[in-house]
């Protein structure tokens, strides 16, 4: 009779046990959530700002670094050309790569668009978008795929096989814009995402002839 007994508390034990399972299971998943963060991106040079934390990321020697003010080398190129990029972490860097395969082909959804986001940082560390599809002018000097925009006077080149873009070419670049370059109209305000359309088109075009 004991050994009834027994057998009975033990089953009633185990049904208990059962039962709290699933509730222990349930919030155990409450738990798995990601918060999604925005980030202005500046694929011509691999930076990023966090406006959420007022935090730069750049790299120096091939290593991320992070601070709320840019190196003095770098704070021209956050001036215009950051695209808005959603990423799952507070560490941007840590999504690199997936932001490489996204944006830095000129576009985020790798295809082709006649409308060009801009976001230029203020500075009391606001930020302002514009939207447009404006065609934009520019001086290429085919021989050496070098682009010019004179209404941003901005440089755009190519060094390791990446396009650059700044106010001023590379000392060693200088010397081949003083004469032979062509004038293009692009409908984008990163002209080497259109770079194969215009070999195919301004290549071996050296007049300064509108187009």
């Amino acid at each position: 009779m004991t050994m009834h007994r027994n057998l009975f508390k033990l089953t009633i034990l185990a049904v208990a046990v059962a039962a709290s399972l699933p509730a222990m299971a349930d919030s155990t998943a409450t738990m798995t959530t990601s918060t999604k963060h925005n980030y202005t991106y500046y694929r011509d040079h691999e930076i990023y700002y966090g406006p959420e934390t007022k935090t730069y990321y750049w790299k120096v020697d091939g290593k991320w670094q992070a601070g709320t003010v840019l190196p003095s080398a770098h704070q021209a190129y956050v001036k215009t050309g950051g695209v808005t990029v959603e990423l799952d972490t507070e560490v941007p860097y840590e999504r690199h790569d997936y932001v490489l395969s996204r944006y830095n082909d000129g576009t985020p959804d790798g295809g082709t668009t006649t409308t060009e986001k801009t976001v230029a940082m203020n500075a009391d560390g606001s930020s302002t978008t514009t939207t447009t599809t404006t065609k934009q002018n520019y001086v290429y000097y085919g021989d050496h795929e070098i682009y010019y925009a004179p209404e941003r006077k901005t440089y755009y080149w190519k060094a390791d096989g990446k396009w650059q873009s700044g106010p001023e070419l590379p000392m060693a670049s200088r010397s081949f814009i003083t004469s032979g370059g062509v004038t293009i109209e692009l409908d984008t305000n990163r002209p080497y995402t259109r770079h194969e359309y215009v070999l195919a088109n301004h290549k071996h075009k050296h007049d300064r002839k509108n187009d």
